[in-house]
């Protein structure tokens, strides 16, 4: 009996589980201004850069990063950015810190 249980509960769990909509990171779905246009713009070293990319960036080798968002990013950088904008500007290669 216990087995007939186990089964009919491991069923309904896989079920549920098949059955439950995937956020966008559990499915892989990567965010970028095509799939969300309400998403930031990111710019790596002045480069329009997908989202899906620049998650994939090691922090280390990040020098700085900028984030401007609403009246501010349209007033210093034009309505294209009303999303917001964030500026990652990387570590040049040999330099240590």
């Amino acid at each position: 009996m216990k087995k007939i249980f186990f089964v009919a509960l491991l069923f309904t769990t896989a079920t549920v589980f098949a059955q439950t909509p995937k956020t966008a990171a559990a499915a892989g779905h990567a965010n970028d201004a095509k799939s969300d246009p309400s998403m930031p713009t990111y710019l790596v070293d002045g480069v329009e850069t997908p989202y899906a990319k620049v998650v994939k960036i090691n922090t280390t080798l990040i020098e700085s990063m900028n984030v401007y968002k609403g009246p501010e990013a349209i007033a210093k950088f034009g309505a294209k950015y009303k999303h917001g904008l964030v500026l990652l500007k990387l570590k040049k290669a040999g330099t240590k810190k």
